[in-house]
């Protein structure tokens, strides 16, 4: 039963997480500003930390996410130190997040009825074998 049709794999339930590292991004940066390095440590309190990938795959997804408008950085060069780029979320960004909010809150029905299908399915499979 391979060959699950596109992102459809053994490995599916990290695949799915990765893909919602954007959006958390959005929403840790309408909660406040924030340095890239930030950013990381925030996405592991939002409970990515076994799914993250690297900085680099991170730095990318922030500008991509700033070439699209979703968010704009400036550079700090307070304090000692490097100087670093700070994040912030633009109305187009908090635009997407709403949009974002009412998909998710629309599929939470659909997972449910998957999960409870599912359910019922191993069930009825575990009591036949």
């Amino acid at each position: 039963m391979h060959g699950y049709g596109h992102g459809f794999n053994k490995h599916a339930r990290s695949g799915m997480r990765v893909r919602f590292i954007g959006p958390f991004l959005l929403l840790a940066l309408y909660k406040e500003p924030s340095y890239g390095y930030e950013l990381m440590d925030k996405l592991k309190e939002f409970g990515f930390e076994s799914y993250l990938p690297d900085q680099t795959a991170i730095y990318k997804m922030l500008k991509n996410m700033e070439e699209k408008g979703y968010i704009s950085s400036r550079w700090d060069t307070q304090g000692s130190g490097p100087a670093r780029h700070v994040y912030e979320i633009t109305s187009d960004g908090i635009e997407l997040l709403n949009s974002l909010s009412m998909e998710i809150k629309d599929n939470i029905h659909i997972y449910e009825k998957f999960i409870s299908a599912f359910e019922q399915l191993k069930q009825a499979d575990e009591k036949n074998n």
